[in-house]
C-alpha cells in the first residue's frame, strides 16, 4: 500500500489527480456529462485516502445534486461514498432482450443496440430490481440480467 503525502493536482482534462511523492498517479476523478438534473461524479482511486482527497475536492467545486453509480456489491466503493454523505437513491438492473426479429413483447423504454461485428443486435431495458411489473415485462420478453448498479446521491 502506498502511504507517502498526496497532493491533488488538476489534469489537462480538468479532472482532479492525486498524486504521490515520486509523482505517481494514483487517483482520478471528475464529473461526468449525462442528460438530467445534478452532476454525476467518479472517482477511480488506488488508496482510500487517495479516493478521499478526490472526493473531498468534487463536493467543494460542483453544486449539488451530485450523483454517482457503483456497481451492486460493490461495499467498499459503496462505502466510501457513503463517508462523503452520499445515500442509496435507487438500484437499476439492465437487461438484455433478445430480437427475433421482434419480440413479443416490448418494454417501455428499451433502446436497440448496435454490436460488434459477429454478435447479433438486442433490446437493452432498465428497471428497478423491486419493480415486479416492469421486471415481468422484460421477463416475458426473454431479457436476462446483465448487471444491477446503485445510485447514490448527495443533496
Amino acid at each position: 500500500m502506498n502511504d507517502s503525502p498526496l497532493t491533488l493536482v488538476r489534469a489537462e482534462d480538468g479532472d482532479w489527480l492525486a498524486v504521490d511523492a515520486e509523482q505517481r498517479t494514483i487517483g482520478r476523478g471528475g464529473p461526468s456529462r449525462r442528460p438530467g438534473p445534478g452532476t454525476f461524479v467518479s472517482v477511480d482511486a488506488w488508496t482510500a485516502a487517495a479516493f478521499d482527497l478526490i472526493a473531498s475536492a468534487l463536493l467543494a467545486e460542483l453544486p449539488p445534486p451530485l450523483l454517482t453509480l457503483v456497481a451492486d456489491g460493490d461495499h467498499d466503493l459503496l462505502a466510501a461514498w457513503r463517508r462523503h454523505g452520499f445515500v442509496v437513491r435507487r438500484r437499476e438492473t439492465l437487461y438484455r432482450i433478445p430480437l427475433d426479429p421482434s419480440p413479443a413483447v416490448t418494454p417501455p423504454g428499451a433502446w436497440r443496440v448496435r454490436s460488434k461485428p459477429g454478435v447479433a443486435p438486442f433490446l437493452a431495458a432498465q428497471a428497478d430490481p423491486a419493480d415486479g411489473a416492469a421486471v415481468a415485462v422484460i421477463e416475458q420478453a426473454g431479457g436476462t440480467a446483465v448487471e444491477t448498479t446503485v445510485e447514490l446521491v448527495r443533496s
